[in-house]
């Protein structure tokens, strides 16, 4: 895996010199671009990368990843990537299931401590529970009763009757996790080394804080900071860095961006396999979901999107943003939550109302 500082080899493509140029042109585009997005969005540590094609075109560190601003930051500074753990989950789970070691089609609810965790969520007053939303969308409870299937979970579709409808749910989403460390013999964490973090060669990057074999990833990690005021931050304490089926990756631009070529490449995944975790299902009002098997997806001007968001209030925010089909990606991680904009993740998939997104969209992956 080769990767190109800003530059373009001539290795990296057939095309023209001129061809060449543009798009080494759209790559200092964004770069300066992504420089003023982390000053506007005031992050101490931000890191960028773009793939394209198998290879990684663009990796770039900015600000500092230390709480005195003496050590830089690089393109290997890590971060808790959050939620975007969860397409990680997809693919174990997905692998697991192919390879018999579970069933998707099981029921999550036999999981020991389902009922009372359930009573608390639907009594704790807060959306995930069942709630009205400020527009008037009503949020059904989820059905403690059950059953409800593992595949369910992992689509985000147990509000209400199961299976019907999509709303995001990542504290049910985050048992996946104990379900299967209940009825297998194994923890989570060897599961998910098995089939996604050892296939995709990631060496440094970390199951959770406890991975025994990735210290490095701490000892890159960016410290979290949270805003104070209109213009200042101060440090923040450090969310909950264990590993469950919702978060706990802990990773740098560059370790994403290497799974990102490996799930591309076939190597965590077989193809069709991989095409399954991206399909959506179809919801009771006959239209598919904004979200698959770990992965939202939509369409953005005839091109395929698949992506997730990570999201610690006061501390990180990330995205992996993958056009497929293109040959692209971008991934970004950051140690305040500033890079995270008001978009509907409930509910939808609008991945162009992110800036930071939707300026990588329009210069590498809308047609010329």
């Amino acid at each position: 895996m080769r990767v190109l500082h800003g530059v373009v080899s001539a290795a990296l493509t057939c095309a023209s010199v001129a061809q060449a140029d543009t798009l080494d042109a759209r790559l200092e585009e964004f770069s300066a671009y992504a420089k003023e997005f982390r000053r506007d969005n005031r992050m101490p540590s931000f890191s960028v990368a773009i793939v394209k094609d198998g290879e990684i075109i663009l990796a770039d560190g900015m600000g500092w990843q230390d709480h005195d601003a003496e050590e830089e930051t690089t393109p290997e500074t890590s971060y808790l990537a959050a939620s975007i753990t969860k397409t990680f989950t997809a693919a174990t789970l997905l692998a697991m299931d192919a390879a018999g070691d579970i069933d998707l089609d099981a029921d999550f609810t036999t999981l020991s401590d389902w009922d009372e965790r359930c009573a608390q969520l639907v009594g704790a007053g807060i959306i995930f529970g069942g709630a009205t939303m400020d527009d008037g969308y009503v949020v059904e409870a989820p059905k403690c009763e059950g059953p409800i299937s593992l595949r369910h979970v992992l689509q985000n579709r147990v509000q209400g009757e199961p299976g019907t409808s999509f709303f995001y749910n990542p504290i049910v989403f985050g048992r996946l996790s104990n379900w299967v460390e209940e009825n297998t013999d194994r923890s989570w964490r060897d599961w998910m080394n098995e089939y996604v973090m050892d296939p995709a060669g990631l060496d440094k990057a970390a199951a959770g804080w406890r991975d025994p074999r990735k210290s490095v990833a701490l000892t890159n990690l960016a410290p979290p900071f949270k805003h104070v005021g209109d213009d200042d931050v101060d440090p923040s304490p450090l969310p909950n860095p264990e590993l469950n089926a919702s978060s706990g990756i802990i990773a740098s631009v560059l370790d994403l961006a290497q799974y990102s070529i490996a799930l591309d490449e076939g190597h965590v995944l077989a193809p069709a396999l991989r095409e399954e975790m991206w399909t959506p299902p179809i919801n009771a009002d006959g239209k598919p979901s904004p979200y698959a098997y770990g992965w939202y997806v939509q369409e953005w001007k005839g091109h395929r999107l698949v992506w997730h968001g990570g999201w610690w209030p006061d501390a990180y925010a990330g995205l992996l943003l993958k056009a497929p089909d293109d040959g692209l990606a971008l991934i970004a991680l950051g140690n305040t939550d500033g890079m995270r904009r008001e978009i509907d993740t409930l509910r939808k998939a609008q991945i162009e109302g992110s800036p930071l997104a939707a300026e990588f969209l329009e210069l590498f992956v809308a047609d010329d």
